[in-house]
């Protein structure tokens, strides 16, 4: 009995070990998306937290340093509801452009501007399907030249 005891107290430790490194990995990982109107209304509540916030970039905004490789912008809300500053220091984006939807991400400190460690921007529409068309036959005069 007593060595039936010993493996249970030894399962039981290794279990609540996993759970406890499994809590804290995503405790650690976790980030609030936000929209810039949902950044701007809630004040400091978001102080501490890493956050990802959802907005288009101003127009006439963008002052980009290539030396320093420094981005300092205006993150308007898409439904037009308020505006943060944003800072950024990396390699600029391919798609980044003034008018374009991005998503910034980084820690909050209570501070302006908002300091993004990540910028991430969406295709433009140019990509999307046009109206009427069928997105199960993008080329329907092909498909039907390949079955006769």
């Amino acid at each position: 009995m007593n060595q039936q005891l010993k493996f249970v107290a030894g399962i039981a430790i290794i279990i609540s070990t996993v759970g406890f490194l499994v809590y804290t990995a995503v405790d650690q990982t976790k980030m609030y998306m936000v929209t810039v109107s949902e950044f701007v209304t809630g004040g400091n509540a978001y102080a501490g937290t890493t956050l990802r916030i959802a907005g288009r970039v101003a127009e006439d905004s963008m002052v980009w340093d290539s030396k320093t490789n420094d981005l300092h912008f205006t993150l308007d809300d898409i439904e037009g509801e308020g505006t943060i500053g944003v800072h950024y220091t990396g390699i600029l984006p391919d798609m980044f452009a003034e008018g374009r939807d991005v998503v910034v991400e980084g820690p909050y400190a209570a501070g302006d501007p908002f300091e993004a460690t990540t910028v991430l921007t969406s295709c433009p529409s140019k990509y999307e399907a046009e109206p009427g068309d069928d997105p199960n036959y993008p080329d329907r005069a092909a498909s039907e030249a390949i079955e006769n």
